[in-house]
């Protein structure tokens, strides 16, 4: 098990915590202020874990090998890392930042893969499919407060071996479950063919992604949204809603929120500054879809010392 406050400060440590990732697992909560990690050409394929990391109060840059342009994960929702996946990472801002990932180790991944009733004496785990995606997400009350839980108790220092091993178990499960629920939800989008149904899915993703990283621009539309998803506005709602539950602006509303929060309990900035940077330019507004998101107002959430 590693438990990590401060980040790797060279490419040899960076190593050393890969190598011993796919055994123990990898848990880090702590600052990050204008680190850099590129792709390593001593990378080994068998170190590769599946991650989630979230952050609060900075901007994240990952360069994805084979992508077209990379994610920024901001103080809102999390980015997930299929096993497998390599990037190059950037810490940006001037000011120091509370960042947070979790790697999980092979026994949870592969056991994931594995269906539970299948033998050892069949040559080992046998893959079904389930594994974890690279995307951009805005999980669950529940989930979030497990990987909260888990963060928390990362940054105290505590080496409880077993717990760490339960939690993240059951958060990889829930990510499985969410991410499940979620391909079921693309089936049921009314086109007649699996083909265009797919790239429907794959273009309300899009506008995740938007509203994840653009969510701090009080100008944002459903028009923005709708040109970089390239849908008309109408196919977007109809879309957005039966594969989440909720409207494009509906969930831009819960992104700002969820971003909010984690502004409030761990940065030190003042609220209205924070209602500026969740993309609010009335603070009356923020104060209302806060209490309404929330149940209290942003003053009494509990704030970082």
């Amino acid at each position: 098990m590693q438990i990590l406050t401060t980040p790797p400060q060279n490419a040899a440590e960076l190593d050393a915590l890969y190598a011993r990732t796919p055994v123990e697992g990898m848990f880090y909560s702590g600052a990050m202020h204008r680190e850099r990690f590129d792709i390593a050409d001593s990378y080994n394929e068998d170190w590769s874990c599946a991650a989630i990391t979230w952050l609060s109060g900075g901007v994240e840059e990952y360069a994805l090998q084979g992508a077209r342009r990379p994610l920024k994960l901001l103080s809102a929702g999390a980015l997930t890392l299929a096993r497998g996946a390599r990037y190059a990472y950037a810490a940006l801002g001037e000011t120091p930042f509370r960042s947070n990932m979790i790697s999980f180790p092979h026994w949870i991944t592969d056991g994931a893969a594995q269906n539970a009733l299948d033998s050892d004496e069949r040559g080992g785990p046998a893959s079904h499919g389930r594994a974890l995606e690279t995307r951009l997400l805005l999980p669950g009350a529940t989930t979030q407060a497990l990987m909260d839980e888990i963060a928390m108790r990362t940054r105290q220092g505590a080496a409880d071996k077993d717990w760490y091993a339960e939690k993240c178990a059951l958060l990889y499960a829930g990510l499985l479950d969410a991410q499940d629920a979620g391909a079921a939800a693309r089936d049921q989008i009314s086109a007649v063919k699996p083909s265009t149904r797919t790239e429907l899915a794959r273009r309300c993703a899009l506008a995740k992604e938007t509203m994840l990283q653009r969510f701090g621009e009080a100008g944002l539309s459903l028009g923005d949204v709708a040109r970089d998803a390239r849908l008309s506005q109408y196919h977007l709602i109809r879309v957005f809603k039966t594969i989440t539950g909720a409207t494009p602006m509906q969930f831009l509303g819960m992104v700002r929120m969820d971003a909010a929060l984690r502004l409030l309990k761990d940065t030190k900035l003042a609220v209205c500054d924070i209602a500026g940077a969740v993309g609010y330019a009335d603070r009356s507004a923020f104060f209302r879809a806060f209490r309404k998101a929330h149940g209290c107002a942003p003053s009494a959430v509990g704030r970082a010392r």
